[in-house]
């Protein structure tokens, strides 16, 4: 994967998406970060333009093409973001990373609760098609526009069933806290996620941690009050001198031990 960096750029955001989702959509997500934050989605086998691809089915295997993806761009100052089972990909690919000695600046995560939380449903991965569907329906877990195209649904059940397997049979084996900071990001009517596992993402860093809830269901990263709260996230890393001005920018994120909670409403 080639990647270009601008003399602008002082952060770079690779995003994670969604169990069966491709990289496409989180293109839009270019609007909603700093001036001088560069947004890279990753594209993983067996979804969106690699779909022609095998699908990947263990969680260690996607993490090891994640940071292949990655390549160069570890040498310079980067954060992850992953919403529902990125979530999940992310915390463990910081984990690989950490002991690489090429940790994130910060870990975001959306729609998940934390690995530690029991699983917010029965697992659904065995299920035939018809029950399989609707049990993701009924959860809010499959994106309207899926729903109303059937056909297109069909193709990307496979991947939505290989990495509902990986969330749905992931164990939290790991007793070392990140070091890195999280800040996490849930619906407040979202049925896969709960104030209470949002904020268990605490316990898996000895670094700063803040959860921002918002109105709205699983899929709320088109909606205004996320951008505007993942704006004000990432803001808060802020370049350590302005790229342009080499003025002094604004000060680093939050004190190393410190936490926060807010909502968007």
């Amino acid at each position: 994967m080639t990647q270009v960096f601008s003399a602008r750029t002082w952060l770079t955001l690779y995003c994670l998406p969604h169990a069966g989702g491709g990289a496409r959509p989180y293109h839009r997500l270019e609007a909603a970060v700093p001036r001088g934050v560069r947004v890279v989605p990753l594209e993983l086998p067996g979804h969106g333009t690699r779909l022609r691809e095998p699908l990947l089915r263990e969680i260690g295997q996607v993490v090891t093409e994640v940071i292949r993806l990655m390549g160069e761009g570890r040498s310079r100052p980067f954060a992850l973001f992953g919403h529902s089972f990125g979530g999940l990909v992310g915390y463990e690919t910081t984990r690989r990373l950490g002991r690489l000695g090429t940790p994130p600046e910060l870990l975001l995560v959306s729609g998940r609760t934390s690995p530690v939380w029991p699983l917010s449903h029965e697992p659904l991965h065995r299920l035939p098609d018809p029950l399989f569907m609707a049990g993701l329906s009924r959860m809010g877990g499959i994106p309207q526009a899926l729903l109303a195209s059937p056909s297109v649904l069909q193709v990307y059940l496979p991947s939505l069933r290989a990495d509902l397997r990986m969330v749905e049979t992931y164990a939290h084996t790991h007793s070392e806290p990140l070091d890195v900071p999280i800040a996490a990001f849930a619906g407040l009517q979202d049925r896969l996620t709960d104030p209470a596992g949002m904020e268990a993402w605490a316990s898996l860093t000895e670094r700063s941690f803040d959860l921002t809830l918002l109105r709205g269901g699983h899929f709320f990263l088109d909606e205004p009050e996320f951008r505007t709260a993942l704006e004000a996230r990432l803001g808060r890393i802020g370049p350590q001198t302005d790229p342009v001005t080499t003025e002094p920018g604004p000060t680093a994120g939050p004190n190393r031990h410190g936490a926060g909670w807010s909502s968007a409403e």
